[in-house]
């Protein structure tokens, strides 16, 4: 009788065992974006030790002129430069951390779409753990607005490509 108690104690033991190892993480997710916001601020604390490579990227009529940032040959940050048509430009800051974007600042000037005379900017804030978004905060002329789910996909692809662009840009260089 008495073994069988034990049996059942020993699976159960390792069970949870085996949940405690290889369970994903049970961070928050405002645990999560205060490990974000401290990795921006480890990655811009150590930028001036960092190996600096310049590029342009072309993507339709948006001309990307960038500065990537590597630390121990890994890419952490890229500053870009964005001329979105003759309307307006994008100034972009990507974090990133193990090859994934954790956080995307922009500023954006240019024309309204809509009143091609009156000028906007628009200021963007996202966090990303992975493929989900912490936090996304996005101001138009002084008055919050949403971030869309196609918005964050088009960043997320945006970042993909310029990392991409700036690894090959290092590896053509090292050569």
């Amino acid at each position: 009788m008495f073994k069988g108690i034990s049996k059942n104690f020993q699976l159960i033991f390792l069970i949870l065992l085996f949940l405690t190892f290889f369970s994903p993480s049970c961070a928050s997710q405002e645990e999560k974006l205060t490990l974000a916001k401290q990795e921006v601020e480890i990655i811009n604390s150590k930028l001036d030790k960092a190996e600096m490579v310049t590029g342009l990227m072309f993507r339709g009529e948006n001309r990307y002129a960038y500065r990537a940032y590597f630390l121990d040959n890994k890419l952490v940050y890229i500053f870009s430069d964005i001329n979105i048509g003759s309307r307006s430009a994008s100034t972009n800051f990507y974090y990133f951390h193990k090859g994934n974007l954790i956080y995307l600042s922009q500023q954006e000037v240019g024309f309204d779409p809509v009143e091609n005379k009156r000028k906007r900017s628009v200021k963007t804030d996202i966090y990303f753990d992975g493929k989900e978004v912490l936090d996304a905060v996005r101001i138009v002329s002084g008055k919050y607005a949403e971030v869309t789910k196609e918005e964050i996909d088009e960043v997320q692809e945006e970042a993909k490509k310029l990392y991409n662009a700036a690894v090959e840009k290092k590896q053509s260089t090292t050569k």
